[in-house]
């Protein structure tokens, strides 16, 4: 698998990040696990997560995979979206969450905190789920607007946090228009952009009209197979490397055979 390095950073990541969102819908311990393997099996050494996939199932997962060979990868989280509450007892628990959040929504939506104090408890409490010490990659998610933000406050944070040697590198992540005006500015709280994207949408042109490469890309493959379930997964994530070709492409499956299928398609 070919790496690159993240504009704007010291970071060599794989062309293909594995995203673990969806990894809580696999019922057993054994099989995301597996997942996790197979996806480095396939040369895929970035992973993407954050304290609301899962409702912390994720990061619990992700930090018992990277035992013993947390040199061997790099790893991004998040503040800003938080579990609705405790995170439940394995994977049933948050399916059943989910499913009461159907009727109440209240139970399953992530509860949001633009305050540089609840991102200090999620960066340590996120740190021991991983069980690491640092963290590659930290991103606010998915903020709803610039002025929801104290962006001063959070670079002033965010830069205390590398100094400290807790983390490598900051940003955002979530839908380019959301924090176009930070783009716009060169405001440094967008060190690192991770930006949904679609061949169609071309969503993180947002990225690239202030002046920046693309650095992280997300979406591909469910907005295209949302438009025609037809669809060649390999086509789309070729289409995808080459229109994002300067940073790598986060792709998320619950299905180990396709992890390896698209990697090869990188390749």
């Amino acid at each position: 698998m070919q790496t690159v390095r993240i504009d704007q950073t010291d970071l060599d990541v794989s062309r293909l990040g594995f995203g673990t969102a969806s990894l809580h819908h696999l019922p057993l311990v054994r099989g995301r696990r597996s997942l996790l393997e197979a996806a480095l099996d396939a040369g895929i050494t970035h992973f993407d997560t954050s304290p609301y996939y899962g409702y912390g199932l994720a990061e619990k997962d992700l930090g018992r995979f990277m035992r013993g060979r947390r040199s061997a990868v790099t790893v991004a989280t998040k503040v800003g979206l938080y579990p609705p509450g405790p995170t439940p007892f394995g994977a049933a628990g948050v399916w059943a969450r989910k499913a009461l959040g159907r009727v109440v929504r209240s139970l399953a939506a992530p509860r949001e905190d633009w305050t540089v104090a609840a991102a200090e408890r999620s960066l340590h409490q996120s740190l021991k789920r991983l069980g690491t010490d640092y963290l590659d990659i930290l991103f606010l998610h998915e903020p709803p607007r610039p002025e929801s933000v104290a962006a001063d406050d959070f670079l002033a944070w965010f830069e205390a946090q590398r100094a400290g040697g807790v983390i490598r590198a900051w940003g955002v992540s979530g839908e380019s228009r959301s924090y176009s005006a930070w783009l716009n500015a060169g405001h440094r709280i967008v060190q690192v952009v991770q930006a949904r994207d679609s061949l169609d949408g071309r969503e993180a042109d947002a990225v690239t009209a202030a002046g920046r490469p693309l650095q992280l890309t997300y979406g591909y493959l469910g907005a295209a197979m949302r438009a025609d379930a037809s669809v060649c997964a390999r086509d789309v994530l070729r289409r995808a490397l080459e229109r994002n070709r300067t940073g790598a492409v986060i792709i998320s499956t619950r299905r180990a055979e396709r992890v390896a299928d698209l990697a090869e398609a990188a390749a």
